[in-house]
């Protein structure tokens, strides 16, 4: 019997790492196209998973995703949980997200961007080491860094901690939607090129203590995926993109310009 694939189950549930997405306004990233030649080899282990930003509608954050097929929200953790068929699964939002739990899921309200909530996560977890982390909170810069540094030391050696959304919105960048941005910092994305460039972090950036960061770090890689998207959509989000100088989308696919990397790989030392 053929399983299904990470794709399969994303679009099932309505998670935008698929290719369709929750409806059709809402087309899929593909995300998921890049993550199964990483998590293949981990399905059927007994695994540790940590999503943070599982798209739950709440007074903290309206999230537009929550409709069509994830009417409910946290579709791509319920994607992770079939996925995963013995893994224990972790989800945190800053929305309450206790309606998605099970015996095998368990969620965590908390601010990304606090460190001191993240103690307190990682107190409650207990001695837990995931094997994989996925960051698609917030998408601020600052928010990603101080993520990063709180949770690289809980990633078990060879694990593997996606970034998602590296949009152009740090410091210099320009552009980018308030609530997405953060001047105080560069953006992820040339934070982690400056790294893999020149073997230490560009300033300005969110670490405390960018050298222990970097100690973790054994590889990272950048992702640009294809994604299938609504003709109406397609067309709306290409006027958007011409006019402020973004990657441009042309029919159902996306054509990303060149360093418009959405995705950053980082895999820790074994």
């Amino acid at each position: 019997m053929i399983r299904p694939s990470l794709t399969d189950l994303s679009n099932r549930f309505g998670s935008d790492k698929g290719t369709i997405g929750p409806s059709a306004r809402w087309g899929g990233n593909n995300y998921t196209d890049v993550y199964e030649g990483f998590f293949q080899p981990l399905r059927d282990r007994p695994v540790h998973v940590l999503e943070i930003g599982l798209g739950v509608r709440g007074a903290h954050w309206e999230a537009h995703i929550a409709h069509g097929r994830n009417a409910e929200g946290g579709g791509s953790i319920k994607a992770l949980h079939a996925y995963f068929e013995r893994g224990q699964i972790y989800g945190v939002d800053i929305n309450p997200a206790t309606h998605l739990e099970n015996e095998r899921l368990r969620t965590f309200q908390l601010d990304q961007g606090d460190r001191t909530a993240w103690s307190g996560f990682l107190q409650e977890v207990g001695e837990v080491a995931f094997d994989v982390i996925i960051d698609d909170g917030s998408h601020r810069p600052d928010h990603q860094q101080i993520t990063l540094e709180m949770l690289l030391p809980r990633l078990a050696p060879g694990g593997i901690f996606v970034i998602e959304d590296l949009m152009d919105n740090g410091r210099g960048d320009g552009g980018a939607e308030s609530r997405h941005s953060a001047e105080q910092v560069l953006s992820t994305r040339r934070l982690l090129k400056g790294f893999l460039a020149n073997g230490v972090f560009p300033a300005p950036h969110a670490f405390r203590t960018p050298e222990a960061v970097a100690d973790h770090i054994a590889s990272v890689s950048f992702h640009v995926p294809e994604a299938g998207l609504s003709p109406l959509e397609a067309l709306r989000r290409t006027a958007i993109d011409t006019l402020r100088g973004r990657p441009m989308r042309l029919g159902r696919k996306i054509r990303y310009l060149p360093d418009s990397e959405h995705v950053a790989v980082i895999c820790k030392h074994r």
